[in-house]
């Protein structure tokens, strides 16, 4: 039992409204404590905000730890993740974890309310969730059928309700009900059932509680309560209690129709009661005041003043005022700007100075399409940058606007690349409707569309603030900083259902430098901006055969490892407004290799580039139905040909553009692990050519409206080249553009030397000791013939040159070390590998183990994980990065434990397994592969002895959170059986054998393999009953568990069929037809509507129940659908409940 405290009880008891009173008696309640609880506070940024704060300081005064968004969360960070992780954090703690959701109108509203995705996201770990009902609202369908404990006559009427939140008159208000008896009687009954109950369904909940403090959820009065089902949630609110305590029975179990009602108790500050640990009953207490506390905890809000005035503690507080903030927006906001930073310096936080504001005259277009501020505008923004990241966590206030973001002229664009180079946050502002950059759309933005006026309707020019909308919205501001933007805003439902990658970073690091491909540019701008029916070619070879009009519809970028392709890839994002989303299948990550969940990530960006398009998705199929049933063909149907082809073409461009950076690693065929290998005979279902979004890809252009063109960027592979012949001959081959290359090299040697301190350096000594360095001018020897030597060795390749220019910035490669460079990449790298792991034997033992495992990794893994992989000590991880080099680089992750260790390029990769060209640094890939797979199976036989269901209750989502140790444990489920595969260990297929011998494994598998590829055994309104069965018993060997998931149109449900036995004389299958119902409310339920009760278990999708009767065992073995989904609802169905 958990607790914390030794509690008095006194009061009537009885049904309510049913029972006479019982006799007043009063109990004093003594329980040890047990543990500090975890508890994760969800609630709504409104008026009623105060009482959570007000639970949240007292239940930390009562020793335990409290999770709350606005002090864990910062803004401007991934907050989806961060919530996932709090989550996290308390399934972690189990039996010790609660979630307490404090409900109101504004945390529960649909579909967008502050709540719903905890809500969710807690329903399915199973987590304990605590209701608390302040002001009436709406429940979850996850937790409609628990009890609620209320608290609706501890806050302002309805007639109050009506001030203004912000108003010193409804703090007034809140504060004066905080201090009333009724108030404090009840938060400490709900301090007390937290510590007690891991659950609102505990019998004995009630005697704690207060029958009349707790209610059921609308719907429960109706006359199926009558049944013995339905009366059982009455006797939850109206236990028996007879167990005496002198049989060793609880208080809770032994007082017959005795409400226990608190009055007095004296915490024992997280110590035990003296006496022992045994629960203890006194009688004949008089009433007292409500609880009263000694204990002093500082940075705690503690008063009723300091919460009705929204005071969440001085720590989150005192932090938001230490970061420093800039400021990035363009002319038309400088009135806005400068009011902001008046204010925010006014309340205390550090702001950069503003400086006037930028006309158009101050910005120039160059020959790139970049825009640059005037020299002295410039060097002021520069100069705040450095200033906000100078000290850790600092923030860019990013004023949206189409002039500010607008590609590829916004004046703030290089803000943006620049703060995301330095590791700033954001904190971002939409003061006009606009399309955010694609590289911060995940971050959920302040809406400040109201707070100016415009000269005679121009919103191009801002003439005054907008004082009475700007006034509402600056405490929206401040508490934002102070912890967290509200993330209720419209993206949280589908980001958590299309789940987006996240390539920030990657942007960041390939565009902080990048100069030249002004010709690739103008190509790209030509086509883009040209017809689709055009049968002229842009290819380099002009005998080249005319292309389809179709294929117009297609930029086409073919280029070698280390071309460029990608920063040129991350520079059209940043600078060409018609990308309107893209992807990045990266060779060293395999999840960006998966096809559904590239076009889900595409779908999401679409939603914040195209109003009209997540209006769409939002208003037709619920994409709670579809997406989780879809196959790969039919999500891009549903989520890309369908919406594209129903709304207008944006009058803003005259196309749309889709980009796909790596498309040959979208083939499975090149993917390192193309499935999970079914192991045990289940029925995962092969990669077909229709499900693989490169051979599709011809099919889905042609498809798509013909405003909507793509962008694909791709190695000059055969198998991309077979599968886009209808797009050939490419538009660009960079391989064979030398002139434009090597131009495009020299600049760039040129703008990164020039930054460098060469003024310094002693050219004629240089000139002296490398006498061979520039043949035709042995003599002189400066920046220019620096260039010249760097861009002759590079043959053309980018990537060269870039490996050469940050030798030389970090001190490892001097000038007079220029003649030494070898030709060409392969040569660098074996004269860096050379110098830099001259000790053999320290490279044998510390560095290829490394990159043994580094190129095994089918995904990047956190520097915690590839610690337990190799068995490194303290001292061993932390090194890492310096024994590496520079090659490789150590990732900044969610915290510490999810540090990313990569390479500075796939292509060092690719050459160390090469051992013709690597020579004495070759790694052996399959000595990686038998590493991670034996520790795979060695971390899997730990847990499990520790826990045998610990990777079968793990929720299998499809963008983990940052939790490092739940990463692994997912890792270790998709991937381990194809490390063990591919290794070369005597025993590496004894430990294959013994995961395919293992059920629960294998059930683990299964369910990651319906998250990640969706449920194919759904068949909507698409066969009978006796189709189901012929499909069933079609499937050989026949198998209990084989089963599949349809729609009866007669009983407007849907239908789990199964192989539910085989008969023992003929072995034929024998079949069962359970119903599954959509109820009301969304969920999904086995039993009927009407019979529903609080037992009842509920699913909030069709995923959820197959998940948990895989768990259960009676669903096994997928039986996919080979047709294409059919969304009408069939009419020849006749079903019957199955038995």
């Amino acid at each position: 039992m958990h607790g914390g405290s030794a509690t008095r009880l006194d009061g009537d008891v009885g049904e309510q409204g049913s029972q006479p009173a019982a006799t007043s008696c009063v109990h004093t309640l003594r329980y040890t404590p047990s543990a500090r609880l975890k508890i994760f506070l969800s609630y709504g940024h409104d008026r009623f905000q105060a009482l959570a704060f007000h639970l949240k300081a007292q239940l930390q005064r009562r020793g335990h730890v409290v999770w709350l968004d606005i002090e864990k969360l910062s803004a401007g960070i991934d907050w989806e993740e961060g919530i996932a992780g709090g989550l996290s954090w308390v399934r972690d703690a189990g039996q010790d974890g609660r979630v307490l959701l404090v409900m109101t109108p504004h945390a529960l509203r649909r579909p967008d309310g502050y709540c719903l995705n905890e809500v969710a996201r807690a329903a399915s770990l199973r987590l304990n969730i605590f209701p608390v009902m302040v002001a009436e609202s709406v429940p979850p369908p996850s937790i409609a059928m628990l009890p609620f404990f209320d608290m609706r006559d501890c806050v302002p009427g309805e007639a109050e309700q009506a001030l203004a939140k912000e108003s010193s008159e409804w703090r007034d208000l809140m504060k004066g009900c905080l201090e009333t008896p009724t108030f404090l009687d009840k938060a400490e009954r709900l301090y007390t059932m937290l510590e007690l109950f891991d659950s609102m369904t505990n019998y004995g909940v009630p005697a704690v509680a207060g029958l009349a403090n707790l209610s059921l959820f609308p719907g429960f009065d109706s006359a199926h309560l009558d049944t013995p089902r339905g009366n059982s949630v009455r006797r939850l609110l109206s236990p028996s209690l007879s167990v005496s305590p002198s049989r060793g029975g609880s208080i809770l179990l032994e007082t017959s129709a005795e409400e226990l009602t608190l009055t007095d108790a004296n915490l024992q500050n997280g110590e035990g009661v003296s006496g022992g640990g045994a629960d203890m009953l006194a009688v004949n207490f008089p009433p007292a005041s409500p609880l009263n506390v000694d204990k002093d905890v500082s940075g705690v809000a503690t008063t009723a003043e300091d919460i009705a005035h929204n005071t969440p503690g001085e720590d989150a507080t005192v932090s938001s005022r230490k970061t420093r903030y800039v400021l990035s927006y363009d002319g038309s906001c400088f009135v806005l700007a400068q009011q902001i930073y008046h204010d925010l310096t006014g309340a205390g936080f550090s702001v950069y100075p503003v400086s006037s504001a930028v006309s158009s005259s101050e910005v120039t277009v160059g020959s790139d399409g970049s825009a640059t501020i005037a020299t002295g505008e410039h060097s002021s923004r520069e100069d705040g940058l450095q200033w906000a990241s100078a000290e850790k966590d600092g923030k860019v206030i990013l004023l949206l606007t189409a002039e500010s973001v607008g590609r590829p002229h916004g004046v703030s664009l290089n803000d943006v690349s620049a703060a995301m180079s330095a590791g700033l946050g954001f904190v971002p502002l939409l003061v006009r409707p606009c399309e955010i950059p694609l590289s911060i759309c995940r971050i959920q933005w302040l809406d400040m569309t109201d707070c100016l006026h415009y000269r005679g309707g121009d919103s191009g020019t801002a003439t005054s603030l907008n004082t009475l909308r700007y006034e509402s919205r600056k405490g929206q501001l401040i508490s934002a900083l102070e912890g967290t933007l509200d993330h209720e805003g419209q993206q949280a439902r589908l980001f958590s259902l299309l789940a987006p990658f996240n390539f920030q970073r990657q942007i960041s690091q390939l565009t902080e430098r990048f100069v030249g491909r002004e010709w690739l540019f103008e190509q790209f701008q030509q086509w883009v901006q040209g017809p689709t029916t055009s049968s002229s070619s842009l290819s380099t070879c002009s005998s080249a055969p005319a292309r389809e009009p179709t294929s117009r519809r297609v930029f086409w970028v073919v280029g070698q490892i280390g071309s460029g392709k990608t920063s040129v890839a991350a520079q059209m994002i940043q600078r060409c407004p018609e990308i309107a989303a893209f992807h990045f299948a990266r060779q060293e990550d395999e999840q960006t290799h998966n096809a559904r969940r590239c076009v889900l990530s595409l779908a999401y960006q679409l939603t914040t580039q195209l109003p009209e398009y997540a209006h769409y998705l939002q208003s037709h199929e619920p994409l709670e139905e579809m997406v989780p049933v879809a196959s790969f063909v039919e999500l891009v149907s549903q989520l890309l040909l369908g919406p594209l082809n129903a709304i207008a073409r944006p009058t803003t461009y005259r196309s749309l553009v889709l980009l796909i950076d790596g498309i040959e690693w979208l083939i499975p065929a090149l993917s390192s692990a193309s499935s999970m290998p079914s192991l045990s005979g289940g029925s995962l279902r092969e990669t077909k050519d229709e499900e693989c979004l490169v051979s599709m890809l011809p099919a889905v252009v042609s498809r798509l409206p013909d405003w909507v063109r793509v962008v694909v960027l791709s190695r000059e592979d055969p198998p991309v080249l077979s599968k886009l012949h209808a797009f050939e001959p490419a538009d660009v081959i960079v391989d064979h553009f030398h002139q434009e290359n090597d131009q495009d090299i020299r600049r760039y040697l040129n703008l990164s030397l020039s930054k460098l301190p060469l003024s310094e350096v002693d050219f004629a000594e240089a000139s002296a000791q490398n006498v061979d360095v520039v043949p035709d001018n042995n003599h002189e020897f400066g920046l220019e013939q620096v260039v010249e030597l760097i861009a002759r060795r590079s043959e053309g390749l980018f990537l060269y040159a870039v490996n050469v220019v940050q030798a030389i910035t970090e001190g490892r490669l001097r000038l007079h070390e220029l003649a030494e460079l070898p030709v060409g990449m392969g040569a660098y790298l074996q004269q860096f590998f050379a110098s830099h792991f001259s000790d053999h034997d320290m490279y044998k033992r510390r560095v290829r183990p490394v990159l043994e495992v580094l190129c095994a990794a089918y995904e990047p893994l956190p520097l915690a994980t590839l610690a337990r992989v190799l068995e490194w000590d303290v001292y061993e991880q932390r090194d890492a990065n310096a024994v590496l080099g520079s090659l490789f680089c150590i990732e900044a992750g969610y915290d510490a434990d999810s540090q990313l260790l990569r390479p500075f390029h796939s292509s060092v990769l690719d050459w160390v397994q090469d051992s013709s060209s690597s020579g004495d640094f070759f790694v052996d890939v399959a000595s990686g592969h038998e590493r991670l797979g034996r520790w795979a199976a060695h971390e899997y036989q730990t847990l499990t002895r520790t826990n045998a269901f610990e990777f079968v209750n793990l929720n299998y989502e499809l963008e983990t959170t940052g939790d490092e140790k739940l990463k692994a444990k997912i890792y270790i489920v998709r991937n381990a059986c194809n490390h063990l595969m591919q290794a070369h260990g005597g025993d590496c297929m004894q430990l294959v054998a013994a995961f395919a011998a293992d059920e629960k494994f294998q059930l683990a598998r299964r369910l990651l393999h319906v998250r990640a590829a969706g449920l194919q055994s759904f068949f909507h309104g698409d066969i009978s009953r006796e189709r189901a069965q012929e499909l069933l018993a079609r499937r050989q060997p026949h198998r209990v568990g084989s089963f599949l998931i349809r729609y009866t149109s007669r009983q407007r449900t849907y239908c789990a069929s199964f192989v539910a036995a085989l008969d023992e004389a003929t072995g034929n299958p024998k079949f069962r037809h359970n119903l599954i119902h959509h109820l009301a409310n969304g969920s999904y339920s086995t039993v009927a509507p009407a019979e529903v009760t609080e037992k009842t278990i509920l699913y909030p999708d069709l995923i959820s129940f197959v998940e948990q009767y895989q768990r259960k065992g009676v669903l096994t073995a997928p039986v996919a659908r080979e047709a294409p989904l059919n969304r009408e609802i069939s009419s020849n169905a006749d079903e019957k409940p199955g038995e």
